[in-house]
């Protein structure tokens, strides 16, 4: 069974109207390597614990959930 994963959509503007890329990842530590971030500093703004700041302005985070089969 899979675990949850992450899903990120870059754009090319701060509006985020202009889709640049979608990104899929294993781990926030995974997406923090990439992104040249430290993960707390990921984690921390998908939690909404601080403000967007430098790429992040231009990104939306999603985690995803397994589909459970019956």
């Amino acid at each position: 069974m899979k675990k949850n994963g992450w899903v990120l959509y870059l754009f090319e503007d701060e509006e985020k109207t202009q889709l640049f890329k979608i990104m899929e990842f294993n781990t926030i530590r995974e997406l923090g390597y990439v992104m040249d971030l430290p993960s707390t500093i990921i984690s921390n703004w998908f939690h909404e614990l601080i403000l967007p700041r430098g790429i992040l302005k231009r990104c939306s985070l999603f985690q995803t959930i397994p589909v459970l089969s019956s």
